[in-house]
């Protein structure tokens, strides 16, 4: 069993070390005047704004991305609407599992895996139905690598006059995803993607329409209650009672310390810079050993990049393993059709830096000239590469 393992995964990642020393600090009191973690759990919240861009609420919620996901869809529509659903790939799926559970009529429209969404595509389904409640997508597909034209398609739901939801868990902090710009009604992420932190987190962006949609359906019973917003709504900008139940402590002062590095030393441009450097060294280095990108560079999340394996190897499972039992790095299979024929290189954390990038290369290439016998020289995964490394 390993002890150590290098997390190349697009999710948890290997989060920095202030991160980790940070989730290690002595228990704080959320209540009964713990004036220290109130302030800590106030500028996290602020902070949390400057990386989704926005003035809107932001409710800070214990539990995965997928309760976040939960609870937006939940409140935002109700039993028997119809909500447009862009689906194509795996995180897309879930959303339809979820909407379906709530009784909404999903109106899927698909593109095939690896591909992004058309826009006209969706235009057309919005104009076929005048009555849709809403749009949903995932900005960035994790299962593909796949990212969504998110900006087209807030632009398609203001004509259409209806909210947008939006599954930014492996997207936001990987690549600018302006809230108030784009006009994104509900926006949902994680801890354990592009904020770079352990999981157990989820943080979920709320504008003004969609609360107005929420209040206006508040009395609807088939909310739940953790994951009901109209029950976080009081505490919104209430410092005496800011959380529904005990809020995970331990996770939001580490939660705090990644998003200071984020906007205050790496500055969020510097953030996604880093991750976008990491997904060129890793695609230009892939190639460089004879590996197809699943998806095309333009429309490719920076967060993660999935690539096709060779002709002469049997099934995905055989670099992976490969790669755990020599070198510590864990790579993840993917979904369904793709699980045999593709990997996820996940560009986030202290994978998207030249410590676990550049030697995560070199072992894939010694796999190829070692274990395939391909005569590959010494650093060809890296041949051409001068440029793109910089400093």
């Amino acid at each position: 069993m390993k002890n150590r393992l290098k997390l190349f995964i697009p999710g948890p990642v290997d989060p920095f070390d202030d991160t980790l020393d940070a989730l290690s600090r002595p228990m704080r009191s959320p209540f009964f005047g713990d004036a220290y973690w109130r302030d800590i759990y106030w500028e996290t919240l602020d902070l949390l704004k400057q990386v989704f861009q926005t003035k809107n609420d932001i409710i800070l919620m214990t539990g995965p991305g997928s309760g976040v996901i939960e609870a937006g869809l939940a409140s935002l529509f109700t039993r028997g609407e119809k909500v447009a659903l862009v689906l194509n790939g795996f995180f897309a799926q879930r959303l339809k599992v979820i909407m379906q559970t709530y009784g909404y009529q999903v109106i899927q429209i698909e593109s095939e895996l690896g591909t992004a969404i058309d826009v006209d595509s969706v235009r057309q389904a919005l104009g076929e139905h005048p009555d849709i409640a809403g749009l949903a997508v995932v900005a960035s597909e994790t299962s593909t690598g796949v990212k969504n034209p998110t900006q087209a398609l807030a632009e398609l739901a203001r004509q259409y006059n209806v909210p947008i939801f939006v599954d930014a868990v492996s997207a936001m902090g990987g690549f600018s995803l302006p809230v108030d710009a784009w006009g994104l009604d509900i926006v949902c992420t994680s801890s354990n993607k592009a904020l770079e932190m352990s999981p157990g987190l989820g943080m979920i962006s709320i504008s003004k329409r969609a609360w107005e949609l929420i209040d206006a359906r508040k009395d609807d019973g088939n909310r739940g209650w953790y994951y009901n917003l109209s029950n976080w709504k009081p505490m919104v900008g209430n410092r005496e009672r800011s959380f529904l139940t005990t809020p995970a402590v331990s996770l939001v002062m580490g939660l705090h310390a990644t998003l200071k590095h984020i906007i205050e030393t790496e500055t969020l441009a510097g953030h996604w810079a880093r991750i976008a450097w990491a997904q060129r060294v890793a695609r230009a280095g892939l190639r460089n050993l004879g590996f197809e990108m699943l998806v095309r560079d333009a429309d490719a999340s920076p967060t993660v990049t999935t690539f096709i394996i060779r002709d002469d190897m049997e099934s995905s499972q055989e670099l992976q393993s490969y790669l755990v039992e020599k070198h510590d790095f864990l790579f993840s299979t993917a979904f369904g059709p793709l699980s045999e024929r593709v990997l996820r290189f996940a560009h986030m954390g202290k994978a998207s830096t030249k410590d676990y990038l550049l030697p995560c290369l070199m072992g894939i290439e010694e796999f190829v000239r070692v274990v395939k016998g391909v005569a590959v020289p010494v650093g060809a995964s890296l041949v051409g590469l001068t440029e793109t490394i910089g400093d």
